[in-house]
């Protein structure tokens, strides 16, 4: 499993950037079943997730998808949330039943609204920069407590209260989860940068490889090719892969 994990990451990145996501849950996924010590997995995860996620926003805001009126309260609050959730030690099972269900609720729903949207224009209502910043405290601890960037709970918010289009809600995702990546990283250096050097060295250096080339199709696909029901259909799905995958976990323990 482990001499495969670079080319893994490639698929990994590619698929999940085409929504605007960096691929911190199922990098994790990969990881802890390749033997490597637990305590740096989210280390990893965070790298590839910041790399995956910068090259994208760049991209996006490049093509005037960014809408920073959102994006900054999301931050403000996030980012400082983030990295205490990454310094935080808390038990998981209980946690991860409950990710699950809102997971597969939030994938549904959201599958079902790609179904049934009829119209040409999508309804947009942005809500007050304090329920954003609130909004921004509570999924940057939750990405800072698993190890991964966050948009994977931020995407299905804000198509489902319809806080953005869809297009523009890849992009804040990604920047999402690109600075709480950074935050969230420094949080689990503080408890697990030392063993470090317990990885196999073209691991540290293959997979961030991977996810630069994986990433970068993907984003070329999103920015340049899909329309904005497909980006909302490739959202719900990359949501229901993780959700069943969290099922899945539990119940194998």
């Amino acid at each position: 499993m482990l001499n495969i994990l670079p080319i893994l990451f490639i698929a990994v990145s590619c698929l999940y950037s085409m929504a605007g996501f960096g691929g911190g849950s199922t990098y994790i996924a990969l990881l802890a079943i390749s033997g490597l010590p637990l305590a740096i997995i989210p280390i990893i995860s965070l790298t590839c997730n910041l790399i995956v996620t910068s090259q994208g926003s760049i991209l996006l805001i490049k093509r005037g998808h960014a809408q920073w009126s959102i994006l900054l309260p999301l931050l403000i609050g996030s980012i400082p949330a983030a990295f205490l959730g990454g310094a935080w030690r808390l038990p998981q099972e209980a946690f991860l039943g409950i990710l699950a269900a809102a997971l597969t609720i939030a994938g549904l729903a959201m599958l079902a609204q790609n179904v049934l949207y009829k119209r040409k224009t999508e309804k947009v209502q942005q809500p007050k920069p304090i329920i954003l910043a609130g909004a921004g405290v509570a999924l940057g601890l939750l990405a800072g407590v698993t190890g991964i960037g966050g948009g994977i709970y931020l995407a299905p918010v804000m198509h489902l209260l319809g806080w953005a289009r869809a297009h523009t809600i890849a992009t804040c995702t990604s920047l999402f989860i690109a600075f709480n990546s950074v935050a969230g990283l420094l949080g689990q250096l503080t408890k697990g940068g030392q063993l470090l050097s317990e990885a196999p060295l073209w691991i540290l250096i293959g997979c961030p490889i991977a996810v630069i080339i994986g990433g970068r199709l993907g984003s070329y696909l999103l920015t340049n090719k899909l329309p904005q029901a497909r980006v909302r259909l490739i959202t719900a799905i990359v949501i229901l892969m993780v959700s069943v995958r969290l099922w899945l976990k539990l119940w194998v323990a």
